[in-house]
């Protein structure tokens, strides 16, 4: 469709609308005007030649109104000062912490108790992880909704929802919501209809009387978890037919063919934004659409149709962020910040897997090769787009490095991969890692990893031996990765439970509806009296803490931090060192973290290359760092943060950031 037939089309819709609503929404109007030429032209490109393509994009339009009708005063105002601050999200401000509400707090009362905790690590955008309806027992984690406008009852309401929401931004703390797009549970209400018979719910899925279809899918698709879950489809004896379901049987595929199933999503993502969401994660993006023929991942349709999710938010909800969670090869994530005409308007955020994954095989390896290789050559993102950067998160750990990276740094795909999966599982000898190995594949050998930072960086052994050494050096360790997810740019993720050094929850095996899924061991139940413990300092719990606290606190006194400022990576001739520089027009902070055990040093010469003066002040401790004749010195696990400044400061001092926190409090 080109510019004139959009402009005509357009044109055509408001004559249905009164001038008093064209009066008294105008912003709405403006908006849709100014972005309704990539409405017709994405519609076109997924929907194009059908007959009804043109009431089908009234029905958007009336929807999209409805909507905007609908969004509450507090929001609209939220809209417009985030018009004027795209980049909102880019902001070195920013840190984000995720977890299950249940297992935090019990419910969505409890954790309204719980928002002082976040204030006081430092945190102010908490994702809540699934949250929504969904069936007892089997429902992955959440991930299976059964009603998309409604709170599981076992944690509260949608009202409480919404207060709790309303609670958190009093604060000054974003929340970020799941929205499942690519599937729902069979116990929907779509599904129950189709289940019955119902042609028009059918529709809503892929389903197939017989296995002719769904071989030819079958022939291409790979399997996601084809140790619980082989097999991309399953057979509905009630209604005798066979229905796409890539994750487990109980997920039915949506199929977004179907332009009637896009309508659905869409008003439910406008729904949970209106709701109060500042970023909606949406889960499982690569599998959005399916081709015979291929993967079923990655399709440019299931970019196109983000892209049409993400112009139709900007009507509505323009201060509400999208993030894609896109669990794929580097190249392929970065596609989802959005290319060519789209670049930067597809998602703004998406999570840094490579970087996650990297920086445990620098662990496991003590070596820095393998993450140079893979950050240089990670395509560029958008400069209006960010990651979000973690080591942790709700899921399993899968080694998706580029194979042709691990082959540059002399290593075989297949053996790195095996030698990363036993020492963090403690089957390579002289690891203390606790985690087990997750999904493994008989037949090709392919295995992913579970378990909790602390316990995977040998915590959990080291207290269970009494080592006292172990203990601190794990400490250090924990500190040393975050303090890079801190530093290297996007926002970073403190994982629930890791700002303590929680261990494995082992609880999980007297569950009967998750003893099976053994991620359940880096999803902990919290304990409130183990968490209290971190307001004492001779505990683990407390030292974590502590330097938790500090590294966000002081994060968000370098503006170059900021994820606008993309990171320069360094060569400190020494592969044991991370080494990378953080830039902006007043300042440059040099970060080196050591990844190994054992004390490193790095030439004055990264220094001199970065503009750092060997005297420059670390930002963590004020202190200069230690050096040997022209070598600075690394103890192990050790890392600084070394900034320059043009007004003469190496680093913010103590009275300044005291003073800019009781700022921050007093005018949050």
């Amino acid at each position: 469709m080109d510019s004139k037939q959009a402009a005509h089309l357009l044109a055509t819709l408001l004559d249905t609308y009164r001038g008093s609503e064209l009066s008294s929404d105008r912003e709405f109007f403006m908006r849709l005007a100014f972005h309704f030429r990539d409405i017709a032209r994405l519609s076109y490109s997924l929907y194009g030649g059908r007959s009804h393509l043109e009431e089908w994009t009234r029905r958007l339009v009336d929807l999209l109104y409805t909507q905007y009708r609908a969004r509450p005063r507090r929001a609209r105002e939220v809209d417009r000062v985030r018009e004027r601050n795209p980049k909102w999200y880019l902001s070195n401000q920013l840190v984000s912490t995720m977890l299950y509400v249940d297992r935090f707090a019990g419910n969505l009362a409890g954790l309204r108790r719980r928002i002082g905790h976040f204030r006081d690590l430092g945190v102010n955008l908490v994702h809540l992880m699934p949250l929504l309806d969904c069936p007892a027992g089997a429902n992955d984690g959440g991930y299976a909704v059964r009603d998309y406008r409604a709170v599981d009852p076992r944690i509260g309401s949608m009202d409480e929802l919404v207060a709790l929401i309303e609670a958190f931004h009093d604060d000054g703390i974003l929340v970020q919501l799941d929205l499942v797009v690519n599937h729902t549970s069979d116990q929907h209400q779509w599904a129950q209809r189709a289940a019955a018979g119902d042609q028009r719910y059918q529709d809503y899925y892929y389903m197939y009387e017989d296995r002719s279809i769904p071989d030819q899918f079958e022939a291409s698709m790979p399997e996601v978890f084809p140790q619980s879950a082989p097999g991309n489809f399953t057979w509905l004896p009630e209604v005798e037919r066979w229905v796409m379901t890539v994750f487990h049987e109980y997920q039915w595929d949506l199929n977004y063919t179907n332009p009637d199933v896009f309508l659905e999503m869409l008003d439910v993502m406008l729904y949970l934004s209106n709701c109060g969401a500042d970023v909606l994660r949406l889960d499982a993006v690569p599998y959005l659409w399916k081709k015979i023929g291929t993967t079923g991942q990655n399709l440019d349709e299931a970019h196109t149709i983000l892209r049409l999710f993400r112009v139709c938010a900007s009507i509505v909800a323009p201060a509400v962020a999208l993030m894609a969670e896109a669990v794929v090869q580097p190249a392929e994530i970065v596609r989802y910040f959005g290319t060519d005409d789209y670049a930067g308007r597809e998602c703004e955020m998406a999570y840094h897997v490579s970087l996650m994954v990297l920086l445990w095989d620098c662990i496991a390896t003590r070596s820095t090769r393998l993450l140079r290789r893979g950050l240089e050559s990670m395509p560029e993102i958008p400069r209006n787009a960010t990651w979000f950067t973690y080591i942790r998160c709700h899921d399993d750990i899968g080694l998706g490095y580029a194979d042709q990276d691990i082959r540059a740094c002399g290593l075989d795909p297949f053996l790195h991969r095996r030698f990363i999966v036993d020492y963090f599982t403690g089957r390579y000898p002289g690891s203390t890692a606790t985690g087990s190995p997750f999904m493994v594949n008989l037949r090709t050998g392919d295995a992913r990893i579970s378990g909790s930072a602390a316990s995977l960086l040998g915590l959990e052994s080291a207290i269970e031996r009494g080592d006292r050494h172990g203990i601190e050096t794990a400490i250090d360790c924990l500190i040393m990765l975050y303090a890079i997810v801190c530093s290297i740019g996007g926002i970073p993720i403190i994982y629930y439970g890791d700002e303590v050094g929680y261990l494995n929850d082992y609880s999980y095996l007297d569950e009967p509806d998750k003893r099976e899924d053994n991620r359940w061991m880096h999803r902990p139940r919290i304990d409130w009296n183990k968490m209290a413990r971190s307001q004492d300092c001779v505990t683990v719990e407390g030292r974590v803490f502590a330097r938790m606290k500090q590294l966000i606190a002081r994060r968000k006194e370098l503006p170059e931090f900021a994820a606008d400022f993309p990171a320069q990576m360094m060569d400190p001739a020494n592969e044991h060192v991370v080494a990378y520089l953080r830039y902006c027009a007043d300042y440059r902070t040099l970060v080196l973290a050591n990844v190994s055990d054992v004390t490193q040093i790095v030439s004055f010469d990264v220094l001199e290359e970065s503009g750092i003066d060997p005297s420059a002040a670390d930002v963590l401790s004020g202190r200069p760092a230690q050096i040997e004749g022209e070598y600075v010195v690394l103890r192990p696990y050790a890392f600084l943060w070394l900034r320059h400044s043009v007004f003469g400061e190496s680093a913010p001092s103590q009275t300044t950031q005291a003073v800019t926190t009781q700022t921050r409090e007093h005018t949050r």
